[in-house]
């Protein structure tokens, strides 16, 4: 009796179970599969034959529910692998089972014949794929086979196939069969042990190869069987139905999960080159060995002989082509190795030179974080760091003196930017760094923290000291700087801070500015030294500016005006609204002490409308009733102002006030003050204003130093002439100023321009300017600056028409 079909591969899942349950599964089929193919011996040839019938169903059914649940049904050698299982069980079930055991029909056998050796090509098929899909070249996983089976087949061809063929006289399709079947059964074991002896060698795998050796146990011992015309025995029925169990179990294991990604490796592991070397040396001396215990009544020894000779011949053949491509594997490799090897060295270079590149950037980095990029020298930053340095490392000296401050800003350097623009002011900045430069000695540090301030940090210095170095900066400023054809002028203000205690950087920073602050305020070009009052100065300059802010709000300014007098007839032709604060629960601030805190805080910009909608609102009534005009005093910073213009023309139509009954007072130190494109700006508004017919006044005459320029550019109506021509016009040696004065007022009259005279406050002086011609005054003599509500009083009774 020959055993039926053999069938195909693979391997164990659990997928959606727990793998507790999983791991059960396998081992229960395992065990029960083989306890029933133990048992098959015992059974009758019917019964017999469909175990094996329905062992082999079973087995086909968990190979699809178990490919299908991994995934890997989409693969072509899993496929197969169903194909060939379903082929196998038909031949077993129909051919084996039905046609020969149970009817009796000879010719099913060749349908099982048939469909078996369709299995086991298909099996074989299967497995050469899933060897490519391994990681190895085809041709490694065909020579691995080969190898393993030209060494099984050397003791197979002594003891199985050479005595069954010797004693056959006549070939038919069922030996071809049987004898072919073995040898199938060497090639698809080699492959499936060259896959389990792969790298991890999977459960699932160990199972299927045991499966094959099954396979082949069964088909030798069936051809041992019919070599001794026996039939088969126990071991030839259990190995035929053991091998659909080990496949069942393969399947059945978890580690079928991981078959999509099955691992070989080209070059050997250690067991694969074991079982290699044992089946060089081990199957031709048992297949010698075989035939010398046989003598020479083994038949056919010499044909026997020579297929083993040939066959050990092939296997060294297939050794040497493996060892071939191992050594050609490995030298690619070397060749990769050296290449990686070349690449990471050329990476490595690479990133040295880019952290050498790296390196450099964040020094140049951190110079520029503390370094002014136009010339170099230390920013405010690193200022700060080497002021702080040294105060704190006089805290370890304290029997040395202090550190000291210089704190340097360029007088006029925003007109240079504003005339020739910025690129010659970057070129002379650069320049005054290189002078500056050239005064530093020792552990001195110059800095520059921003625009054109310079900052010098002395150690160690005497106020005697700073002052030299002081000295020495404002001579340096002062040599003339020659730009191409161009010859610039600079002078510069210093603040100085030395023999002071520090508490910090920031602290000596302020206090050396409030000294270039005092600097610039005593003409510039100048060298002021720190001291306690500077401090007390700025603190209450900050303390009005704070409470200007809240001034209006508050209502704490107020209008006063004070009256302009026709000489000739004592009639008050207009007033000047002049500006007054005192604060809530203080004293009256002077408004030379709080209009340029306005001014520099920009808030005169809100006063100032303030002022005007105050004024207009009370010069409505008085022009109505008297032809009173107001005058009302502005500064640059409101004619700067875009918006200036059109606010006052807005207010004279508000308040029904004609343009002409306004007069704006400018004065020349307003225009002095301002670069020439400001000063531009300031005639353009001015003259749109007069256009309108408001008139413009020019306050302070004569203490200017162009005021003849400025009355050939302006656009002017009235010239204030400054008080400092009307107190000595009563004294006999003061001839000079009455001919200034006179001078004055006939050049005005020429001009078509009217002329009103400040702080008349004698008879005397009113008669004198009477007599030169001077047809208005304004001065204490007819009344100080009052409220409205007095100007109303003065336009009923003009009591100074009989001052004495």
């Amino acid at each position: 009796m020959r055993q039926p079909p053999r069938s195909t591969l693979r391997r164990s899942p659990h997928r959606g179970g727990a793998e507790s349950r999983a791991t059960r599964g396998w081992l229960v089929y395992l065990l029960v599969g083989g306890l029933l193919a133990v048992a098959s011996p015992l059974l009758p040839a019917l019964p017999a034959v469909l175990a094996q019938a329905g062992v082999q169903g079973a087995t086909v059914l968990v190979m699809v529910v178990m490919i299908r649940r991994h995934g890997l049904s989409r693969l072509w050698p899993w496929r197969m692998v169903i194909v060939a299982a379903l082929s196998a069980w038909l031949a077993t079930a129909l051919g084996w089972a039905v046609g020969w055991t149970w009817l009796k029909i000879p010719q099913l056998l060749h349908f099982y014949n048939l469909f078996t050796l369709f299995a086991y090509l298909l099996g074989l098929a299967a497995l050469v794929l899933l060897s490519r899909r391994g990681g190895g070249s085809p041709r490694s996983a065909l020579l691995d086979a080969g190898i393993i089976t030209v060494g099984a087949a050397m003791p197979a061809w002594t003891f199985l196939l050479h005595p069954l063929l010797h004693g056959v006289h006549r070939v038919d399709t069922d030996l071809v069969f049987t004898v072919s079947t073995p040898v199938i059964d060497l090639f698809m074991l080699g492959l499936a042990a060259r896959l389990a002896l792969g790298k991890g060698r999977a459960a699932w795998l160990v199972l299927m190869s045991l499966a094959y050796g099954m396979v082949f146990v069964s088909d030798s011992s069936h051809l041992l069987n019919l070599a001794a015309g026996r039939p088969d025995g126990a071991l030839t029925l259990v190995a035929w139905m053991a091998w659909p169990v080990l496949i069942g179990s393969a399947a059945l294991h978890p580690s079928l999960g991981g078959a999509a990604e099955i691992v070989t490796p080209e070059v050997g592991n250690r067991v694969r080159v074991t079982t290699f070397l044992a089946l060089t040396v081990i199957s031709p001396l048992v297949s010698v060995a075989g035939l010398s215990l046989a003598g020479e009544g083994f038949p056919g020894r010499f044909h026997a002989e020579l297929v083993i000779t040939g066959l050990t011949v092939l296997l060294a053949v297939l050794l040497v082509v493996r060892l071939n491509l191992v050594a050609r594997l490995a030298e690619a490799r070397a060749v990769e190795l050296d290449r990686q090897a070349e690449q990471l060295t050329a990476q490595a270079d690479e990133l040295s030179a880019a952290l050498r590149r790296q390196d450099v950037l964040q020094r140049r980095l951190a110079h520029r974080a503390a370094h002014d990029p136009l010339t170099g020298l230390a920013n405010r930053t690193l200022l700060g760091e080497v002021l702080q340095d040294a105060i704190t490392a006089h805290a370890a000296r304290p029997d040395t003196p202090p550190p000291a401050l210089l704190l340097l800003d360029l007088d006029g350097f925003k007109d240079v930017n504003d005339t020739y623009g910025h690129p010659v002011g970057d070129r002379l900045l650069t320049i005054v760094a290189r002078r500056l430069r050239g005064l530093i000695i020792g552990d001195q540090v110059l800095a520059r923290p921003g625009g054109d301030e310079f900052a010098v940090v002395l150690p160690d210095a005497t106020v005697e000291e700073a002052l030299s170095t002081a000295q020495q900066v404002l001579t340096a400023v002062q040599a003339p700087y020659r730009l191409g054809e161009r010859e610039l002028y600079l002078t510069t203000s210093i603040g100085v801070l030395a023999e002071v205690p520090m508490e910090g950087a920031s602290e000596a920073l302020r206090d050396a500015d409030l000294a270039l602050y005092a600097a610039k305020s005593a003409g510039k070009n100048q060298v002021t030294v720190f001291d306690s009052a500077l401090r007390a100065a700025r603190l209450e300059h900050t303390r009005l500016a704070t409470g200007l802010r809240h001034a209006l709000a508050r209502e704490e300014l107020a209008l006063v005006y004070q009256p302009v007098v026709d000489l000739a007839t004592g009639d008050i032709r207009k007033v000047e609204a002049l500006l007054r604060w005192t604060p809530a629960g203080g004293s009256p601030v002077r408004p030379d002490v709080f209009i340029p805190i306005a001014e520099e805080t920009g808030l005169i910009i809100d006063i100032g409308l303030w002022v005007l909608e105050q004024a207009c609102a009370d010069a409505r009534r008085w022009h109505e009733d008297h032809g009173i005009t107001v005058a009302v005093n502005v500064s640059g910073r409101q004619l700067r102002d875009e918006s200036f213009s059109d606010a006052v023309l807005e207010l004279l139509d508000r308040h029904e006030l004609p343009e002409h009954a306004l007069t704006l007072e400018i004065t020349e130190s307003m225009l002095l003050a301002t670069t020439a494109a400001e000063t531009r700006r300031i005639v353009e508004v001015l003259a749109g204003l007069r256009a309108h017919g408001v008139r413009i006044a020019l306050d302070d005459f004569g203490t200017g130093y162009s005021s003849l320029a400025y009355l050939r550019t302006l656009p002017v109506d009235i010239l204030k002439i400054d008080r400092s021509f009307t107190t000595p016009l009563t004294e006999a040696d003061h001839h000079r100023t009455r001919a200034f004065t006179k001078a004055i007022l006939e050049l005005s009259a020429s001009l078509g321009l009217s002329t009103v005279v400040e702080g008349v406050e004698s008879r005397d002086q009113a008669d004198v300017l009477q007599q030169m011609g001077s047809p208005l005054a304004q001065g204490y003599l007819f009344s100080p600056p009052v409220p409205p509500a007095r100007i109303d009083d003065m336009l009923r009774v003009t009591p100074w028409k009989n001052a004495a």
